[in-house]
């Protein structure tokens, strides 16, 4: 496996991986507001961010979206979680990053758990107005 940075020609696979592993992780958001969100995903997100692919002989397993310290989104595609590829992404952004900053709806315990194993520690939480969902902030310093 290889971590590199984002192309554009990523941009189709890295949705699909994002509404894949979205729709299953959060299945307390109904699946149609992330099927909304795809196009803001390939022209608004993935163009600001500092992403970083994972690929294996030219697949692309999972990446992370880095706005500053903060992970927009790290996404393993459903078929290579528990690999140790979000692992991997988050040992990439603390590389080039230092300190990171996330956001995890508190529904979402797999995802809570992952960080917790990454040293990342409560900070505080809010209400997320689009969906009236719980978001827990996390930091890893």
């Amino acid at each position: 496996m290889i971590l590199r940075q984002f192309r554009d020609t990523d941009t189709e696979g890295l949705v699909e991986i994002w509404y894949n592993a979205s729709i299953i992780a959060h299945s307390f958001i109904p699946k149609e507001m992330w099927e909304s969100h795809k196009d803001d995903l390939r022209s608004k997100y993935l163009p600001q961010a500092e992403t970083w692919v994972a690929e294996e002989n030219g697949n692309l397993m999972g990446f992370i979206s880095l706005l500053g310290n903060y992970i927009g989104g790290l996404f393993v595609a459903p078929a290579k979680q528990g690999l140790g590829i979000g692992t991997h992404l988050i040992g990439q952004g603390k590389e080039v990053k230092k300190q990171l900053y996330v956001g995890v709806y508190s529904k979402n315990n797999s995802a809570r758990r992952f960080y917790k194993k990454n040293g990342f520690l409560y900070v505080s939480q809010e209400v997320q107005p689009e969906t009236g969902e719980i978001v827990i902030n996390m930091a890893l310093e």
